[in-house]
Parts: C-alpha cells; sequence; structure tokens
C-alpha cells in the first residue's frame, strides 16, 4: 500500500511529496544548486524551491527544522497556482509597478543565491580565517585537545560511587571548556573578524600610534558591547591625537611662533632639514645608517655620478680617491680600488651659518662638503692660534680637527691665501 502523500504539509501549493523530494534533492545536489533541484522535484522551477526552502526552513522561528505548529495535514487538498496571462498581468497597473515589482523579486532571489546565508559570514576567507561556514567550524578549534580526557571514559556497572561523581565532574568541566569555546567562536562573528578585507581596510586606515593603542585596549573587548568597545577606543585615538597637538603647539612656542601659518612653515623647514640631515649621514657614514643599501637608496635619489678615473681625473680628485701616478706614468690606487663616486655638491640653502660666509667660502664648503658650522670653527681656532703667535703646519691642522684631514687642510689653504693665517714658510725665512 502507497500513501497519498500529494496532500499539503505547510503552504497550499506544496505538497508532501514535493516537500520530500525538495529535501532529498537539496542533499544530493548542495544548497544552491536550484537548477538540479528543480529538475529533481520536477513540479516546480529554481525559483519557486530556492523561495520555498527559505521561508520554511532557512528564515523558520525554529531553523534549521520548519514551523510544525503550521502543519496542515491530509484534510487540506492542495491548490494549484494559476497563471495569469502575460496581458492581464501587463494591464493589471498601468504604471508598471507590477513589473518592477516582479522584477524586483527576481533581483533579490538572484542575489542571495550568489550570497546566501548569515552576513556576519560575509568577507570570510577559510584560507585565512580557517572558519568553515556550512560547518560553523574552526580548523583548528579552540581548546582542541577538550575531547581527549572523555575519550576512553564510560559509565560502566561497576563503578563505584566516588568514580561515578569523577566522570560526572569530567563532564561537567568538559561542557565549560566547550561553552568557552563557543563563547570565543561567537565573538570572531558577531564581531565581524571573519571579514579579512574589512579588518585590513581598518587597519591601513590608522596610524602607527594608534594601532599602538589598539592593540594595548583589545582586551578589553569581550567586556564591552561592540558600540561601546568602538567608542571608547575612538576617545583614546582621539586622546593621543589632542595630546600630539598639544606637543606641537608647545614646540611653537619655545621656538616664538605665534602663529599657524608660521607654523607650516616651521614644519616644512624642519621636514626638509631632518631630509638633508639623513642624507649627509647616508653619504658620510653608510655603515652607521643601516648599511650600503640605504646609503646607496640617498645616493640614487640625489644623483650621484661615476667618478672619472684614469687621466680624464683632476689631481685633486686623485688625492681624495688614493689615486697616485708612478714614475712610469701608471696610476696606482692607494685605498685598494679605483672605482670611487664623486658625491654632487652641498646645499647650503637653509644650513645654519651660511649667511656669514663669502662666496669662495661657500664653494669650499660646497665642493668638500662641510657644513658651515663646522667651516666656521675650523676658522676660528686656526686664526686663533694663529694670532697668539703659534706657527701651524699642514701636518699640525691634518690631525687638530675631527673631520677628514683633507678638509681640515683645505680650510688652512683659504686662509693662507687671505692672509688671515700666518705663512710657515715666510716665518721659516
Amino acid at each position: 500500500v502507497i500513501d497519498d502523500l500529494s496532500f499539503p504539509l505547510f503552504t497550499m501549493d506544496w505538497g508532501a511529496d514535493e516537500e520530500l523530494l525538495l529535501l532529498e534533492a537539496i542533499e544530493i545536489y548542495g544548497l544552491g544548486n536550484w537548477t538540479e533541484v528543480a529538475e529533481h522535484v520536477g513540479t516546480k522551477t529554481k525559483h519557486q524551491c530556492h523561495q520555498h526552502y527559505f521561508d520554511q526552513y532557512v528564515n523558520s522561528p525554529t531553523t534549521p527544522l520548519p514551523d510544525m505548529s503550521k502543519i496542515l495535514g491530509p484534510k487540506y487538498v492542495k491548490e494549484e497556482p494559476k497563471e495569469e496571462p502575460k496581458a492581464k498581468k501587463a494591464r493589471t497597473d498601468g504604471d508598471g509597478d507590477g513589473a518592477d515589482d516582479e522584477a524586483n523579486d527576481k533581483a533579490d532571489t538572484l542575489a542571495s543565491f550568489a550570497r546566501p546565508g548569515d552576513e556576519r559570514h560575509w568577507g570570510n576567507m577559510p584560507e585565512l580565517t580557517g572558519y568553515n561556514v556550512k560547518r560553523n567550524e574552526f580548523d583548528p578549534e579552540y581548546d582542541i585537545e577538550a575531547e581527549l580526557p572523555l575519550a576512553e571514559m564510560e559509565f560502566r556497572e561497576t563503578d563505584t560511587e566516588l568514580d561515578r561523581k569523577l566522570k560526572i565532574r569530567m563532564l561537567e568541566i568538559y561542557n565549560k571548556r566547550l561553552a568557552e569555546r563557543i563563547r570565543r567562536k561567537e565573538f570572531i562573528i558577531d564581531r565581524g573578524l571573519l571579514n579579512i578585507k574589512r579588518q585590513q581596510a581598518l587597519e591601513r586606515k590608522r596610524t602607527p600610534q594608534e594601532k599602538d593603542i589598539q592593540g594595548a585596549v583589545r582586551v578589553f573587548a569581550r567586556f564591552l558591547d561592540p558600540d561601546e568597545y568602538e567608542i571608547m577606543l575612538e576617545g583614546f585615538m582621539a586622546e593621543s591625537r589632542i595630546r600630539n597637538r598639544i606637543a606641537e603647539l608647545k614646540e611653537y612656542r619655545r621656538n616664538g611662533i605665534h602663529t599657524l601659518s608660521e607654523g607650516e612653515v616651521y614644519d616644512a623647514e624642519k621636514r626638509h632639514r631632518m631630509m638633508e640631515i639623513a642624507r649627509i649621514k647616508a653619504v658620510e657614514y653608510p655603515s652607521r645608517v643601516g648599511g650600503g643599501g640605504r646609503a646607496n637608496r640617498y645616493l640614487g635619489r640625489d644623483g650621484f655620478v661615476q667618478a672619472p678615473v684614469g687621466d680624464a681625473a683632476p689631481k685633486e680628485l686623485q688625492k681624495l680617491t688614493g689615486m697616485e701616478r708612478s714614475g712610469s706614468g701608471a696610476l696606482t690606487s692607494l685605498g685598494g680600488g679605483a672605482r670611487k663616486k664623486a658625491p654632487l655638491p652641498l646645499d647650503l640653502t637653509h644650513l645654519p651659518g651660511v649667511e656669514l660666509l663669502s662666496k669662495r667660502e661657500k664653494e669650499l664648503c660646497v665642493n668638500n662638503r662641510l657644513l658651515p658650522v663646522h667651516y666656521l670653527a675650523i676658522k676660528e681656532a686656526l686664526m686663533r692660534a694663529s694670532a697668539n703667535g703659534q706657527v701651524l703646519k699642514r701636518s699640525e691642522v691634518r690631525h687638530m680637527f675631527k673631520v677628514e684631514p683633507i678638509k681640515a687642510v683645505r680650510v688652512f689653504e683659504l686662509l693662507l691665501q687671505n692672509g688671515w693665517v700666518k705663512d710657515p714658510k715666510e716665518e721659516t725665512n
């Protein structure tokens, strides 16, 4: 005897036999393959199958089960849906609202095909988060070894009362560990942490200081609601921005700045000055600024060129690079390498003390990459020693200052040419 299952079960247009075919097709073909599901049901379209399944099973108050309180049963007769003629449908609403509603319903249905399920799961990348939406599990789960103590445990008739209490206590501990696992899982899903791209976009918008603040207060997120946590985090970030602004204004006041326009000019000059100092350090002390790689970046940015070698090199450059001409006319290297890079001239525009230099002194500082303040200090020391009657020689000047010997000698020669220091040859004569 075969029972008649054509009676409606949840709605008047779906029979119990069609419900069974729908569930059987979803189990075979999977959720989302509505074309195959509709072919398996035979009497419904893929849109009808999708709509009915989501209305009665997914959006049910007792999901994933249907609402059993609304079962119709055999006493009802299944109603076949009446299809209206297309011409009648077109005349139903003269302004086209009926067609628009139908188009909107179809668009919503198609959108649900592409993105079914909970909105909290959108943006999930299983290869990064390890979360499987269909199983509602992480791989691996939190406290993955929680089941191990119960793997070999079983209740036996020979157990004593103490054994039974001990096993029940183990089950209680296991339930607590499961509850903690569920709490952590819900925390990640409710806070939208599965959406990796959204979290990365938020991280890129934050400054390094704001990232440090977020890392410090992240532990309090589990004690607050999402909105409360965001308000607290924004408050800390706003406080940090205010403190930084107060520090900037205090710096303006210490430097005698009274208007914001003067402060902007000061910040621009400060940035330029810091960049120039970093560039000079990268050129003169490449090993102290992170190795030759970073120094080479500065050199490439400033347009350093390959120095000429051989007969094309000037005598001064041969001395700087350690090249000497032997008696046979061949060039020999004292420094062990003939290929050196000639730096570009130093930019003195914004350096302190440049207004105290003459034209020849500026040329000396530019060609020898000597800061004006260093030049003025060397000049003052040499002129003071000469005024005190001390006769200076080049061999002595080379080691008097903590700069490259060639730079000190060049300054001494300039002072001799201008008559600002005594010539040791005249004193000898």
